[in-house]
């Protein structure tokens, strides 16, 4: 048993071994500890330790000495200046450093400026190790990592500029209040996904603790500090654990593995660290959110250690009421043998995450669920209610918008139970609606020519009431997925349709606009416990009603409406087994996952990340009310994709989620076209063209009016070089889910190399649509290609001039590199050189795609800089990568023997 007095013990003897020469250690030793082998034993581990390290951040806890600041530092003053950064305002110092706000005279911005004490950078190769890591961690680009603007020297003072992050840190919101489980578990899960990013490129914290989480007001985490532990050379003397300082740099850093309290079992014996160390961090901060104490405490650091080293923590249900299953995470992250923790940051992210998401469904539904004196359902009070916001405002995890009112939307989903005997009958009305129409379509009464083509619009909502719009949008959604399994019919796609929302319906010119023979519209109205839906089917060629019905149901006959449906579908409909079978089709029996489901679908079209961030969070509920809901997995593989694509997600973290729901919903249901869309996606992203070829192909077959089955396959045609063979299939996409603007059609014929087509649609749609940036760069890209780079560049100017997002994005590749490609096709090699160097200074803070650099050098001319950074393409699977076969801006490449080698680490063929 490890107590405080023999830890002293073996303490003192270390400290007195290592003031003895390397070769009389041995001799001291065994004199010191004559007879007492196993602290003989202690001591020389400790000592091997120390002297086979590599480097200082390898030194153990025990090492505890001087002060790491001398006193009477004098500190800058206001309006003083450290290269182009001015000083405004001391923030705080401590044993790190001492940290100013300060205007950034060259970007116009505040930042905060760390001063790093002299004893930290005397050592040359000490200070280059740390900036090698600072630098990891500034290309990070993680919205949860403190942005490192530069780490540089002024003079002999070092420094690290850095975003300012205008909050308080994790300790002085502890010691403000006491956390509540939602508030806490979003805190760790945003540290999580920190960390996982950091681990996944090499880095290892080694030092979590509140002092460096910052929390700032719109509730989004903050790391600070990575790889400042590893600059530090020698520990604080003292450590209070009870009254730790609030201030994010007034902290004593503790020994030199990290503060003491929040050192792993490793750290603490001086052994080397890995991720799991982070792990170890996390859960100690955990504890302390969730109890607000420290679970391993002591009078002095070795008391402390001691505690680390033998003690398992108070259970957390002795200060406060857990749910088990927090219980078990923190427990299997305190683990004190590593192999025994969680092994990966990722998995203790997902079993946060997780839980989270069930308290927060627990949470409205009880609150939902509780009765008034009446019997009526009504909310909870009191601290049941503000646990319940507490847990709502959990689902969040990184980039969370500031508090705003509840939307309509929100409001559904809080009155689930409600809504439920609605929803169902909605559901139920939709599959008649379905059937009858197919009746006539396909089988019209007067003996004619059967409808083979149409479009379902937008149901009206005239109830006006806006939290029933997106179950007015839900069933026009329903109806069109119904229709849509039917391989002899095209259907248009909701996303082509939703443009007529709201407006005064012409069906023939619908019908001419989307090249339909036939467009299906429809009213909603609630009144009181009933719903009244009309249908309207009409031929577009001379504006005839083919078909048109009311439904009324009153909400208490929901239970008899599975009937007459049957009965409906057996006297109308003369369909074969397969046909009835797919129509008939129901993914789920949950009304609250269908209406969770719907809600999904409602944010995803808003095509934002906020929005599609609450898509996720209503589909990631449904599959957890129904596990077996194929759609729903579909659907949360479509918002990973999502996030990846536009660069909110890590691409591995992306692809390993879309993987796992696509081939989730294809396990539950194989026949599900979109589960072997974002498959087939995942493959040629990866460079296995037969795999996606196979995959996007069975999609095809199984749902040949899906565009995004179609484009899917054009894509992969673009990959492998056979754009022009593409060409079909974009024009199906196009014609299934068309949009005000020809730009997505013309990009497809300009990849095909029809330049003068490409350029007729891209001007067509600037036509309707003038102020359309995109549109504009890629209009100059075509003209580059046909061999008026003139003209090109000037359109590309003029989408520059337009586009709001720059000051954003300025790392986007379809932006400033295209136009430095085209600055030096068209002689202006200067203004091209300029851009270079722009996304290089940029390159220095932040994440640019190699993709960047690959366009600017091939436009430059420079081969061995453009082949150098292809290859880098290819290590990082750079997703606009799947356009270099076919792009023609990479001509000037192809006759170089190292484009065939590019193509086969690809595997495609020169």
């Amino acid at each position: 048993m490890m107590t405080p007095e023999r830890w002293q013990q073996i303490n003192q003897l270390f400290h007195s071994a290592l003031a003895h020469e390397r070769g009389q250690r041995a001799a001291f030793l065994a004199g010191a500890c004559a007879g007492d082998e196993a602290l003989r034993a202690e001591v020389e581990s400790l000592v091997a330790a120390h002297e086979q390290a590599e480097s200082f951040i390898e030194r153990p806890a025990a090492d505890v000495a001087a002060e790491l600041l001398a006193g009477g530092q004098n500190r800058l003053g206001a309006g003083q200046q450290i290269g182009h950064y001015t000083i405004t305002d001391l923030l705080g110092a401590g044993g790190m450093g001492e940290v100013y706000l300060a205007e950034d005279l060259l970007l116009g911005r505040r930042i905060a400026l760390k001063l790093l004490p002299a004893q930290f950078t005397v050592d040359g190769e000490r200070v280059r190790r740390f900036e090698q890591e600072a630098r990891a961690v500034s290309a990070l680009n993680h919205p949860n990592i403190v942005t490192i603007h530069e780490i540089g020297q002024s003079n002999s003072a070092h420094f690290i500029a850095t975003e300012f992050v205008d909050g308080e840190t994790l300790r002085a919101h502890m010691a403000n209040a006491r956390m509540r489980i939602g508030e806490a578990l979003d805190v760790a899960v945003q540290v999580a996904s920190a960390l996982a990013a950091a681990h996944e490129a090499g880095i290892v914290h080694r030092d979590i603790k509140p002092e460096n989480i910052m929390l700032r007001r719109d509730r989004i985490v903050k790391v600070l500090d990575f790889g400042l532990a590893k600059l530090a050379l020698q520990p604080a003397t003292a450590i209070d654990a009870k009254a730790p300082t609030a201030l994010m740099v007034q902290t004593n850093p503790g020994v030199v593995m990290g503060t003491v309290n929040y050192m792993s079992p490793e750290q603490a014996r001086g052994l080397a660290v890995d991720a799991r160390t982070d792990i170890w961090s996390l859960g100690v901060v955990l504890y302390e959110m969730l109890t607000g104490r420290a679970p391993f405490a002591g009078e002095t650091p070795s008391h402390v250690t001691v505690s680390i080293l033998e003690s398992e923590p108070p259970p957390l249900a002795r200060y406060t009421d857990v749910p088990a299953e927090l219980e078990r995470i923190v427990t299997k992250a305190l683990r004190k043998d590593k192999a025994e923790r969680y092994q990966t940051v990722s998995d203790l992210a997902l079993d946060l995450k997780s839980l989270k998401q069930e308290l927060e469904v627990e949470a409205r539904l009880k609150r939902l669920s509780q009765p008034d004196a009446n019997g009526r359902e009504t909310t909870k009070s009191g601290e049941q209610a503000a646990e319940a916001t507490a847990l709502d405002s959990a689902a969040r995890t990184v980039d969370v918008a500031p508090a705003h009112p509840t939307s309509s939307a929100e409001y559904i989903v809080s009155e689930i139970k409600r809504h439920k005997r609605s929803a169902a009958l909605a559901a139920a009305v939709v599959m008649l609606i379905t059937f009858a129409a197919v009746a006539y379509l396909f089988y019209p009464a007067t003996g004619g020519e059967a409808i083979d083509s149409v479009a379902v619009l937008p149901f009206v909502n005239a109830s006006g009431d806006p939290n029933t719009e997106y179950l007015s949008d839900g069933i026009s959604d329903s109806i069109i997925n119904s229709l849509s399994r039917l391989p002899k019919l095209k259907v248009i796609s909701l996303n082509a349709v939703l443009r007529y929302k709201g407006k005064q319906i012409d069906p023939q010119a619908v019908g001419r606009e989307l090249n339909v023979r036939a467009v299906l519209m429809g009213r909603l109205v609630q009144r009181g416990n009933g719903l009244a839906i009309s249908t309207e089917l009409v031929d577009v060629r001379d504006n005839r009603r083919l078909w048109g019905e009311q439904y009324n149901r009153k909400l208490s006959d929901i239970l008899d409406v599975k009937d007459e449906i049957a009965r409906e579908i057996s006297e109308r409909l003369r369909l074969t087994g397969e046909e009835k079978k797919q129509l008939a089709k129901q993914y789920t029996q949950s009304t609250e996952a269908y209406l969770l489901y719907s809600l999904g679908r409602y944010y995803f079209r808003q095509n934002t990340k906020e929005a599609v961030e609450k898509s996720i969070e209503s589909f990631e509920q449904a599959i957890k009310i129904d596990p077996n809901y194929a759609l729903a997995y579909t659907e949360l593989a479509h918002t990973y994709q999502f996030m990846g694509i536009r660069g909110f997600w890590p691409t591995k973290e992306s692809e390993q989620k879309v993987e796992w729901a696509a081939l989730k919903a294809l396990q539950l249901d194989d026949k599900l076209a979109e589960g072997h869309v974002f498959l087939g996606a995942l493959r040629f992203n990866n460079f296995d063209w037969a795999g996606a070829e196979k995959e996007i192909k069975r999609a095809l077959e199984l749902d040949p009016n899906s565009s995004l089955a179609n484009e899917a396959y054009f894509s992969y045609l673009i990959g492998i070089g056979r754009a022009g063979d593409g060409l079909q299939y974009a024009i199906r996409a196009y014609e299934l889910d068309s949009t005000a603007e020809p730009g997505r059609l013309a990009f497809a014929y300009f990849l095909a190399r029809q330049f003068d087509k490409a350029i007729e649609l891209y001007r067509k749609g600037l036509e309707k649509k003038p102020d359309n940036a995109h549109a504009h760069i890629l209009l100059g890209e075509a003209y580059v290609a046909k061999g008026m780079p003139a003209e090109g560049v000037a359109e590309m100017q003029k989408g520059m001039a337009l586009d709001t997002t720059l000051a954003k994005t300025p790392e986007r590749w379809d932006r400033y590199p295209m136009l430095a490609y085209a600055y030096a096709v068209a002689g202006r090699r200067d203004e091209a050189l300029k851009i270079l160097g722009e996304q290089q200074r940029l390159s220095q803070h932040r994440y640019v795609s190699p993709y960047n650099f690959a366009i600017m050098y091939t436009g430059l001319g420079d081969k061995d800089q453009a082949f150098a950074w292809l290859e880098k393409c290819i290590e990082q699977r750079t997703r606009s990568l799947y356009h270099f076969k076919s792009r023609p801006l990479f001509d000037p490449l192809r006759s170089d023997p190292r484009y065939a080698e590019l193509l086969r680490k690809m595997n495609l063929e020169p």
